[in-house]
């Protein structure tokens, strides 16, 4: 099927057409746009506003921190001026999106993630409602934005390292997500062949099942976790003068779109030949080279802190406890490979715990396999932590099946206070496979006892 089809079988089947049609009678109409600040987030941002711009309207794009969107941060941007329309992207599906909806003429929510609730009143784009798909927020804008007859090699360039940061696409180890196959081979294969092939250098993030072999699709796709902060906002800006003031989401984002009208894809053999090209690229290498260095100490600090708490069905559950760790999510994912060497047979799932210079707990989740619903442990934790501490702008949780976050950010609840609610978590997971309690299991990501 070609990709072009592929989209409108999509938008037919989902009844997605009502959000492109909502692009329609966007000209001299201003957008609200916030987006993730991961590389997922930052693409996929870039190319909606291009999409707004097309229609002849203005984006203002807003890079919050937090996963989802929070009221108390809309209503403080939406009194700043007059907007016709909020586009939230990449940052949940969630339920309480609905109450957003009478504050702006338009309410769009296009996003990859698994609900958190049900969502019946915004304009929505997410294949995975029902089911589960790999894919990416950037590769369902470029979807809406072919769907609606524009785009670009640099939006095909832009879905691609969406993918890649999203781990839809894996071209070092050939596995490439069903979802996206059109899209792949008809608009990445034969066009970016520099970017996807194998190579033999320093093994990146997303080197987990193997160290052998990278691309530079997953160089460029590190750099933009590294210099964005990743969605997790690991910041430089203690670490040097020159970045104290630096907003690094929106210096990613910056580059990104710069590079639009400076987009010379064919001429880059390696990674510095990407960077030379950016429109900041002496700021960009001193990111990168703290952002290594912490990877490298980070992995260290891991080994021989982590220990094994349970095992769920054919799932050893590990746990890392640890104060201010940088990188802890991605760098677990790599390390959460080794200790599957170590399991054998057994899956694992790794769960991070960090406590935040700011006070805050994160709770990262990396998993081998889909026995423990990660996603939705961590919107379980989320809600428990909520329900005990109120709070809910500040303390989210969600994600996928493989990998999911939960942080408490600025809402005061204790390092303490957040374990016992975690613990809390863990021992009702323990009676449910106990008692073989299939409808607890379901509501608490148990998915093995299905």
């Amino acid at each position: 099927m070609s990709y072009e089809n592929f989209v409108k079988e999509q938008f037919d089947k989902n009844n997605w057409s009502a959000v492109a049609e909502s692009f329609k009678d966007i000209k001299d109409k201003k957008v609200l746009l916030f987006t993730h600040d991961d590389p997922d987030g930052l693409t996929a941002g870039a190319i909606l506003k291009k999409l707004v711009e097309d229609f002849g309207g203005k984006a203002v794009v807003k890079l919050p921190p937090t996963y989802e969107l929070d009221e108390g941060l809309l209503d403080r941007e939406l009194a700043k001026d007059s907007y016709d329309a909020v586009i939230v992207s990449d940052k949940g599906t969630v339920g309480y999106y609905d109450e957003y909806v009478n504050k702006v003429d338009k309410f769009i929510v296009i996003d990859h993630h698994p609900p958190i609730g049900e969502v019946k009143e915004c304009l929505l784009i997410n294949p995975n409602i029902k089911g589960y798909y790999s894919c990416s927020t950037s590769y369902l804008a470029h979807m809406l934005m072919t769907y609606l007859g524009y785009g670009s090699k640099y939006d095909d360039f832009l879905a691609l390292v969406g993918l890649k940061g999203d781990w839809a696409v894996k071209p070092a180890v050939d596995e490439i997500s069903d979802y996206v196959k059109d899209f792949y081979k008809e608009r990445i294969e034969g066009t970016f062949d520099n970017i996807i092939k194998k190579i033999r250098s320093r093994p990146t993030m997303f080197e987990f099942v193997q160290r052998e072999y990278t691309t530079l699709l997953n160089q460029i796709t590190e750099l933009y976790f590294a210099v964005g902060g990743g969605g997790f906002q690991y910041f430089y800006n203690d670490r040097d003068r020159e970045l104290s003031k630096l907003d690094q989401a929106k210096l990613s984002f910056d580059v990104i779109e710069a590079q639009r009208n400076n987009f010379n894809f064919i001429s880059w053999k390696t990674l510095e030949d990407f960077i030379t090209d950016t429109s900041d690229p002496a700021t960009i290498r001193k990111i990168f080279e703290y952002f290594k260095n912490d990877w490298d100490n980070t992995m260290k600090l891991f080994s021989g802190n982590t220990s094994l708490i349970h095992t769920f069905g054919s799932t050893d559950v590990s746990k890392f406890e640890g104060d201010n760790v940088p990188l802890m999510p991605m760098a677990g994912s790599v390390y959460n490979n080794e200790l599957k060497i170590k399991s054998g047979k057994n899956e694992v799932l790794f769960i991070m715990i960090n406590k935040e210079p700011g006070g805050g707990v994160h709770f990262s989740l990396r998993a081998t396999s889909g026995g423990i619903h990660s996603g939705k442990f961590c919107s379980n934790l989320a809600r428990r932590l909520v329900e005990k501490f109120n709070n809910r702008d500040e303390i989210t949780g969600g994600g996928h099946p493989f990998a999911a976050e939960c942080k408490t950010r600025k809402s005061g609840v204790s390092y303490e206070e957040a374990l016992k609610v975690f613990n809390g978590l863990i021992n009702d997971m323990k009676k449910a496979d106990e008692s073989g309690n299939r409808q607890k299991a379901e509501e608490l990501g148990m998915d093995y006892l299905k």
